[in-house]
């Protein structure tokens, strides 16, 4: 894909050469040159990376403003890059990190982070999807008869976007902003101790062999959790369908997805969207 983005980039700029490296460990590839002030005009690198690169052009001021690009027609199209682009993702503290309303970095892909269960098991059991967390602790209770955890995570990242949808459900979209922004107090109001308190009483309905798989070698034993019916739900996006494709599975296994449950009966519903 990114060979053809700059050939169609070379074609509508006139003696314009691209100069594209690809590499898995691209950090390790351009950092000697970055060091001697060689900087690459465009890098496409994700925030949350073990290397930190990206936090790191944040820190140090060292990203070029893209608020104009959102204003560009689309070449070939009648539309904006902002039009292009849902609701919402331009207009958080990842892409606009210095809360000055400007964009400096764009948003790559997005898929649904919710929560991913078997609809096999639960039409078999008779169970129906919590739409609250009280009802989650009760499920919690008959799965636990039954020698199933309520609770898996694939990973450390999975179960951060878990946090952020239910912070955002017990705190509301202004307090929520301040929580990322770690505003003095915000982590000691009584929403956030819900939130904490919701997370402590998961960690007893989690399967406990989650934490030591937990990992960039061993996430795929977790996620074979809800294949196997050893735990109910876990936080995932819609690539593990395909990532487990080849996985062996129960019989009857059907894919289900939904949002957190809600924190009362009519309230908030969430998923996170990374």
């Amino acid at each position: 894909m990114w060979e053809k983005v700059c050939d169609a980039f070379e074609a509508a700029n006139e003696g314009v050469t691209v100069e594209l490296t690809i590499d898995k460990n691209l950090e390790d590839v351009i950092d000697p040159a970055m060091k001697a002030g060689d900087y690459p005009d465009v890098i496409m690198r994700a925030v949350g990376a073990e290397s930190g690169m990206t936090e790191t052009f944040i820190r140090d001021n060292n990203l070029t403003e893209l608020t104009d690009v959102l204003d560009m027609t689309v070449p070939g199209e009648e539309v904006t890059v902002g039009e292009k682009i849902l609701p919402g993702f331009t207009e958080n503290t990842i892409v606009n990190p210095y809360g000055d309303g400007k964009t400096y970095l764009m948003p790559m892909f997005y898929g649904p982070c919710g929560l991913f269960y078997n609809a096999g098991l639960f039409e078999e059991k008779g169970w129906e999807v919590p739409e609250t967390w009280d009802e989650m602790w009760e499920l919690g209770d008959k799965a636990q008869a039954e020698g199933i955890a309520l609770f898996t995570y694939p990973t450390t990242g999975y179960f951060d976007a878990f946090f952020y949808a239910l912070l955002h459900e017990a705190m509301g979209e202004e307090n929520f902003t301040k929580a990322l922004k770690y505003e003095e107090g915000i982590w000691d109001t009584p929403e956030a101790q819900q939130v904490f308190d919701i997370i402590a009483k998961l960690a007893s309905y989690t399967e406990k062999t989650t934490p030591a798989n937990a990992n960039d070698n061993d996430f795929q034993k977790n996620q074979q959790m809800i294949l196997d019916n050893k735990a109910l739900f876990m936080p995932n996006g819609n690539w593990v369908i395909g990532e487990m494709a080849e996985a062996p599975r129960a019989e009857g296994f059907e894919w289900g997805f939904t949002a957190l449950p809600a924190l009362e009966e009519g309230g908030e519903s969430i998923l996170f969207v990374l």
